[in-house]
């Protein structure tokens, strides 16, 4: 019995042994890569479509006025920024919107330098033509005129001291040719009167001449200028 026993430990144990040899050992789980989640695109920029109306429109003025021959750098660079604006709108609208508010910060330069500099020039031409008229006397000779010319020139001085860019010249403009037709008018009849007193003094001359023509006619006839004879 005893030996029955131990035939089946060692039974046991062999098979235990053959198990363990034949069971391969086991591999770690290899951890399966988790897909990256999708990263939220970037919205587009909106276009810029305010800041291309407000250049287009100071572009517009300056350009109404003439004010890029005072400010000729700005000027240039505005343009090329406007440009630059333009041509990367809807593409890159974020370059386009740096760009088009580059150019209207130099438009807005071109019209603070060059406004104050064109409004200077017309405010000197205007002023000359005002003395023109002064030095005729035109206030007396033509009041009525002069009076409006002066109104007007005094209202381009306040516009043009508010920034009024666009009235202030108008109104230098409009006072200087006012002032130049005052003058003409002034001119003319200043003109007149002299021609006027120059005849007078003609006529008095000859009426002189042919009274003493006649009376030397008389004498040499041997009569008297009393109209009595010798």
């Amino acid at each position: 019995m005893r030996r029955i026993i131990y035939l089946g430990a060692v039974v046991g144990a062999l098979f235990l042994v053959i198990s363990c040899a034949s069971t391969p050992p086991q591999q770690p789980k290899q951890q399966t890569p988790q897909p990256q989640a999708a990263q939220p695109e970037q919205p587009a920029a909106a276009a810029p479509d305010a800041e291309l109306a407000q250049a287009k429109s100071l572009q517009q003025r300056v350009d109404a006025l003439g004010l890029g021959t005072y400010d000729p750098e700005d000027y240039a660079a505005a343009n090329k920024d406007f440009q630059a604006g333009q041509d990367s709108y809807g593409k890159d609208n974020a370059a386009s919107k740096k760009s088009l508010q580059a150019a209207i910060s130099e438009y807005n330069a071109v019209i603070s330098k060059g406004g104050a500099l064109y409004l200077a020039r017309l405010q000197e031409q205007t002023e000359a033509s005002k003395k023109a008229a002064d030095d005729l006397k035109a206030s007396v000779a033509v009041k009525d005129d002069y009076a409006s010319a002066n109104g007007l020139y005094k209202k381009a001085l306040q516009e043009k001291d508010a920034g009024d860019i666009e009235n202030a010249s108008g109104d230098f403009s409009q006072s200087r040719d006012d002032f130049d037709a005052v003058t003409k008018v002034a001119q003319q009849k200043k003109d007149a009167a002299v021609q006027a007193l120059q005849s007078a003094q003609q006529d008095k001359s000859a009426s002189e001449q042919k009274a003493a023509d006649a009376q030397k006619a008389l004498k040499d006839e041997g009569f008297s200028s009393s109209g009595s004879g010798q």
